[in-house]
């Protein structure tokens, strides 16, 4: 198991679960004059891109962390 490859296929679902939630965000305001109450739930769309925003950044230090260990091997190997 590759830990770049993992962390990368983890920050692009992090960042297609934000662009969903932005994009229901964004009906919030195309609503403006009618009820958007019952088409969008603001509440759960920020706590969804706050734990977008939360697996991207894990999944960043993963991949951080990995690459430093992968270094550390060749170093150690060389």
């Amino acid at each position: 198991m590759n830990i770049l490859s993992t962390s990368l296929e983890g920050m692009d679902r992090a960042q297609e679960k934000a662009e969903r939630a932005a994009k229901r965000l964004a009906q919030f305001a195309a609503f403006e004059d009618q009820s958007p109450v019952d088409r969008v739930d603001l509440s759960s769309e920020i706590v969804s891109l706050v734990a977008a925003q939360n697996a991207l950044a894990v999944n960043a230090a993963a991949a951080r962390t990995g690459a430093e260990m992968e270094k550390k091997l060749l170093d150690i190997l060389a």
